[in-house]
């Protein structure tokens, strides 16, 4: 089972930093979770929200800002925001990264693809690409792992309506929020072939109990607490 630093490791620093994926590994983290979104040189660069703040407070939008002016920030830990090729270079070799599509078109697709190249295919996931955004990825590099993401399951309250959602499912692999992964879905996403990741589980109680039901990777900004698991 993957455990998985959200963002890092947000709670000791800043999310999406090369220091907090460092401190992550170092606490026994075999994934690190990372955010794309494209600068205004159309470079990929890894934040959450479409803007960042810097220590001063000063506020600034990602897509009007260049990726070297993005790196030069300090962010409150000495540094700013890194490119996704920063990530993947550090973690070869290192850990697993799982880069949580929060952008697409703009060749975005195709440089994502390009930059997660070098690492080998278990050692890489890509979720939040919408439709549309998957299709592209699979005509650039089919045998990428890609992953559905999502907190509702409207419409599939019936048994047989669930598993006719996931025999409908594209992806190889679904991050689903924790509250939706009961045991018997769980044992359904399983029984399909389907590899199924919870998303944003920070109680130890709650991540005991989905390793025990089976999922395959537990995503968490409590990497001390993934590290008893």
């Amino acid at each position: 089972m993957h455990k998985v630093g959200h963002r890092g490791v947000p709670k000791e620093f800043p999310a999406n930093s090369m220091r907090g994926f460092a401190r992550a590994a170092d606490l026994g983290c075999t994934m690190v979770e990372c955010d794309i979104r494209l600068s205004l040189d159309h470079k990929l660069v890894l934040a959450h929200d479409d803007y960042v703040i810097d220590n001063e407070g000063n506020r600034f939008d990602i897509a009007k800002t260049t990726a070297q002016k993005l790196a030069g920030l300090n962010l409150g830990a000495g540094e700013g925001v890194p490119a996704l090729d920063d990530l993947v270079e550090w973690a070869r070799n290192r850990c697993a990264v799982m880069a949580d599509m929060k952008c697409s078109g703009g060749m975005t697709e195709q440089m994502t693809a390009l930059s997660l190249g070098s690492l080998p295919q278990d050692m890489k996931i890509v979720p939040g690409a919408d439709s549309v955004s998957r299709r592209i990825f699979r005509e650039i590099d089919p045998l990428l792992p890609l992953s559905f993401s999502t907190d509702t399951l409207d419409g599939c309250g019936s048994s047989d309506k669930l598993s006719e959602f996931i025999a409908s499912l594209d992806t190889a692999a679904v991050t689903w929020h924790y509250s939706l992964l009961t045991p018997e879905r769980i044992e359904l996403l399983k029984s399909a072939n389907i590899l199924v990741y919870a998303w944003t589980v920070d109680d130890y109680e709650t991540m005991i109990a989905l390793k025990k039901a089976g999922v395959d990777g537990i995503i968490s900004n409590r990497a001390d607490l993934l590290a008893n698991l």
